[in-house]
């Protein structure tokens, strides 16, 4: 999407009281001869500064610094991550968004996870889910069906002959 269809769309969503302050804020823009706001970097920075109290980020970063699995579930875990990572905005290199989400990971999981190749964030939380349902099913004694036939080729009544 273009910069000045995300402005656009973004004007046109806000309501009732944000919508008023944003009209209010395009205004006295306009009235100082600064132009419109065109780019989604500039449409984002004021609202922002407009709706978004000052403690806001001060809150929400040690939240996801030092947010961990604990009892929560893979999936419950991720849209927490998420929903921190959105709120604190961060212009992070995805492999420390990466390695955040690892930390924060049960340790059991976490160590499975690193064995297997991964580039993004959905595809480590993809991982990690799997993992967490193979321990869920290991745990229910629904491990991998054993072999029928333990000997192949063989009829499994019968043992090998050893020779002398």
């Amino acid at each position: 999407m273009s910069e000045g269809k995300k402005v656009n769309l973004v004007a046109l969503k806000v309501r009732k009281y944000a919508s008023i302050r944003l009209s209010n804020v395009v205004s006295k823009i306009v009235k100082k001869g600064k132009g419109k706001i065109i780019t989604w970097d500039k449409m984002k920075a004021k609202l922002k500064y407009k709706f978004l109290p000052p403690h806001y980020l001060q809150d929400n970063f040690p939240q996801l610094h030092h947010l961990k699995q604990g009892s929560k579930s893979v999936e419950e875990y991720a849209c927490d991550f998420e929903q921190l990572l959105l709120k604190c905005d961060l212009n992070e290199e995805e492999s420390q968004t990466l390695i955040r989400y690892l930390s924060g990971l049960e340790e059991k999981i976490a160590h499975v996870v690193e064995l297997y190749p991964y580039t993004f964030l959905n595809e480590l939380s993809n991982l990690a889910h799997k993992v967490e349902m193979q321990k869920r099913l290991k745990g229910k004694g629904v491990a991998a069906k054993p072999n029928p036939r333990p000997y192949p080729f063989q009829n499994p009544h019968i043992l090998p002959q050893r020779t002398p």
